[in-house]
């Protein structure tokens, strides 16, 4: 078989192989998608919203003795080659029909050929995976800073600091602090939150968690801004039962009723001086969504 010939099965081939990238390649960063993230992968169990009840006349809120160390990870995206399709695969497809251009067609066969490019397309696939992600390009300083950053926030202290502030705006009282001890053993036993709050008059206590947060694609390229994730529960003191659950997210992508969009920033802005603007950025969402989680109308609370 001759040049022509040969051209013409390469020709054939690369359009069979864009074919399926297109329709099997990674789809383009989309809005919100996480970059970075500490904590839970998605919602656990479903919000139960508001039971119906008698309104807490003198709420409490949950302080646990520690708060948890968060594990911070970044969370792989993937580079992208042309129509939005793997730029790993793609590197590869090029690499197999360079190959089968150069080889006499006298010992290649279609299936030979279409083996080469095959081949070459899924190392290339292979190889993007190990060497990919929003943080690869990041000096190795910048991604420490951020991890180091994220590990170290405290974010729900602040989120039950800033619940607390914004419940004692809405009730006229400052919220008791109820301590909450977990079991260590026979020598560090637990203690009973619901009938501490009890003893110091609270008939209900309101339990406010982190459970997920980081930094999520935004909408202008190369650009991310951050999420929150928070789940508030309120039970009863006399009984435990529950009386409202309510999960808040924000952030690209999934901005919150009442919030403003997200800021969004360069991955190398977020990190200036030990990550100053990704610490500021998470303090105010987490200090917003607080008080919203606060001036919820479900939320149980009697009248000020």
């Amino acid at each position: 078989m001759d040049r022509p010939v040969r051209d013409v099965l390469a020709s054939a081939l690369a359009a069979l192989l864009l074919a399926g990238c297109a329709s099997t390649g990674e789809v383009p960063p989309q809005e919100g998608q996480v970059a970075l993230r500490a904590g839970a992968a998605s919602p656990g169990t479903t919000p139960v919203g508001a039971v119906a009840g008698p309104a807490i006349q003198r709420v409490a809120v949950l302080v646990p003795g520690y708060d948890p160390a968060w594990q911070v990870a970044w969370v792989d995206g993937g580079g992208k080659g042309p129509e939005g399709g793997s730029g790993g695969a793609y590197a590869g497809l090029l690499t197999g029909l360079a190959f089968v251009r150069a080889v006499p067609m006298a010992v290649m066969t279609w299936p030979i050929a279409a083996g080469i490019v095959v081949g070459m397309t899924a190392l290339g696939t292979l190889g993007e995976a190990w060497d990919t992600g929003p943080g690869v390009g990041m000096d190795a300083g910048d991604r420490m800073a951020l991890l180091e950053a994220a590990a170290t926030l405290q974010a729900e202290r602040l989120l039950r600091e800033s619940t607390a502030e914004a419940l004692g705006a809405r009730t006229g009282y400052p919220p008791l602090a109820v301590p909450w001890h977990g079991t260590w053993g026979p020598d560090t036993p637990g203690n009973d939150p619901l009938a501490d709050a009890r003893e110091r008059g609270a008939d209900g206590v309101l339990d406010v968690v982190v459970e997920a947060f980081g930094v999520a694609v935004a909408e202008e390229a190369d650009t991310f801004g951050v999420f929150v994730r928070v789940r508030g529960r309120l039970l009863e003191s006399a009984g435990g039962r529950l009386r409202y659950e309510r999960v808040l997210e924000h952030g690209p992508g999934r901005p919150l009723a009442g919030l403003p969009r997200p800021a969004s920033h360069t991955l190398d802005f977020l990190v200036v001086d030990s990550a100053r603007v990704f610490r500021y950025e998470m303090r105010e969402v987490i200090t917003r969504m607080a008080r919203i989680l606060a001036a919820d109308p479900a939320l149980p609370l009697g009248p000020r």
